[in-house]
């Protein structure tokens, strides 16, 4: 026999318990969103790449599948669900009626299924990757929505069985608040977002440093390459970017042409920014090392606004603040978490209130949950105006990582299979295949024996499976409209009459739903 084929890296086989746990998790989940409201949606996972490209940033360009179909158009495997769930919200539902500046419509949608980014593979990240999670577009109170997508998200990872976690909050208004009022031209403010948004740690360790000189030449420096291109001749620009593809073996960029990729770079110098110094990244930075309780980290937010003598931070506190009273509310308890003035989600679309999950002291996995508002994001995708939208993702093969690692389960210990049903004598096959047929129909999970298994390798076979009834089948006992049952756990058999299966089900090995009673 040859060795099978191995799997591509980054991926993973779910199968056996793993598939049980992964479709249990889901299922959990589902259920959750349900009872909040939320309707499934389910976008193809085949989508065009320039959304992605224009939405969550250049970054994610190097991280995404993206490839040219027969017909020459790029497309790409979603790197994530938000994204494709706006656009089909805009399709489907928001202008279903055909007008223009139509009012947006109120919609939860919930949604799992793969998603792929190219990554370094490791045991907590893979390259096709599970999400499950909740959009709620349209909410007119913001705060609401922020505080039910947040007790959602809670709920869902309680039901899927991770019992203990760790939260982070955070807010983008905070630190653009702070940011848009420093003393520098609009060019500038928009390089310090950037850098704050690909890496902040980065500029708080310089501070901490006293490097925060470097961090200021990095953020100078960042438009030379387009200074460059907007001074060369007509035509040697592009010509120059097409040989350094070539150079670098470099195909295709995310559907854009090397005279898109020059103007893009040659429009950054419409405006030509000041050099930035090195004491305000260090304002910066301070602020984004903010990180405690939420109202220690609020007294420390206020006090620094206050140092640089920099307003406009009250209303967003506030709105911090009234967020969490009501995810309390839903919680019935006071939350445990951490208020992150540096929290980021690596991603360029969100526009205010930001959260991620965490499995209890299991950090070093990364976090198991991620969400936020990004209010300009259906915008950007073709509406008409700016619609309110905060949502989440649970990345399912964490999820249960942290399960297995916390030894929790995300199914319960319950048997999946009720029941194998195996032949007596020479009963003929078909018998069994009625008798498994009605045990199906009063709700029972079955298992058909196929290999003529005695009653003693039967027993040994079900006890392996940790299936908690053989169901022994005779043409005798079928005469009378029964069959045999014999419960491995309580070591009994009796005979039960087809007609009051249901009730068997219910008083003795589960409920149709699968739990036991």
């Amino acid at each position: 026999m040859q060795a099978p084929e191995p799997s591509i890296s980054g991926t993973r086989d779910y199968a056996g318990d793993d598939a049980v746990a992964l479709q249990a998790a889901r299922d959990a989940i589902g259920a959750t969103l349900r009872h909040y409201a939320y309707a499934a949606i389910n976008p193809p996972i085949l989508e065009s790449a320039l959304p992605f490209l224009n939405r969550s940033g250049e970054d994610i360009r190097r991280q995404m599948y993206i490839f040219p179909d027969p017909a020459g158009q790029e497309v790409c495997l979603r790197p994530e669900l938000t994204i494709p769930v706006c656009r089909a919200y805009l399709r489907q539902l928001h202008a279903k009626d055909g007008r223009r500046n139509a009012p947006a419509r109120e919609a939860r949608l919930s949604y799992f299924g793969p998603a792929f980014t190219y990554e370094a593979a490791s045991e907590d990240h893979y390259r096709q990757f599970y999400q499950a999670g909740a959009e709620y577009i349209g909410a007119p109170s913001r705060d609401a929505a922020d505080a039910e997508i947040l007790a959602a998200a809670l709920d869902c990872l309680q039901a899927a069985g991770l019992e203990r976690t760790s939260i982070e909050i955070g807010d983008v208004e905070i630190r653009n608040a702070f940011i848009d009022q420093l003393p520098i031209n609009d060019k500038s403010k928009a390089r310090i977002r950037r850098i704050a948004l690909r890496n902040p740690k980065s500029a708080a360790l310089a501070a901490a440093a006293g490097t925060a000189a470097a961090v200021a030449d990095e953020i100078n420096q960042f438009s030379e390459l387009a200074s460059l291109l907007a001074a060369a001749e007509p035509g040697k620009a592009e010509l120059l970017i097409r040989e350094v593809f070539a150079l670098a073996d470099v195909r295709h960029v995310g559907g854009r042409t090397p005279e898109e990729i020059v103007e893009r770079l040659t429009s950054r110098t419409a405006q030509q920014a000041e050099p930035i110094s090195a004491e305000l990244i260090e304002a910066v930075a301070a602020l984004l090392t903010i990180r405690a309780a939420p109202d220690a980290a609020f007294k420390a937010i206020r006090e620094h606004f206050r140092k640089f003598r920099i307003a406009a931070v009250e209303p967003v506190l506030e709105r911090c603040e009234t967020r969490l009273r009501y995810v309390e509310a839903y919680r019935g308890a006071p939350l445990a978490v951490q208020f992150n003035v540096g929290l980021r989600r690596g991603l360029e679309y969100y526009t205010g209130c930001l959260f991620e999950i965490y499995a209890a002291d299991m950090r070093q996995i990364g976090h198991v949950c991620g969400g936020g508002r990004y209010d300009n994001l259906l915008e950007g995708l073709g509406a008409d105006e700016s619609i309110p939208a905060v949502g989440f993702g649970i990345g399912l093969d964490r999820l249960l990582l942290a399960l297995q690692k916390s030894g929790s389960r995300s199914v319960e210990e319950t048997p999946i299979i009720d029941a194998l049903v195996v032949g007596a004598g020479k009963t003929r096959h078909e018998q069994c295949i009625r008798a498994a047929a009605a045990l199906r129909a009063a709700g029972w999970s079955v298992e058909l024996d196929a290999s003529e298994r005695d009653d003693d390798s039967a027993v040994n076979y079900a006890r392996k499976r940790k299936i908690s009834c053989v169901v022994s089948v005779s043409e005798a006992d079928l005469k009378k409209g029964q069959i045999r049952v014999r419960r491995l756990g309580e070591r009994d058999e009796r005979l039960v009459a087809l007609s009051a299966l249901a009730d068997e089900t219910k008083n003795g090995v589960r409920e149709p739903s699968g739990r036991r009673r």
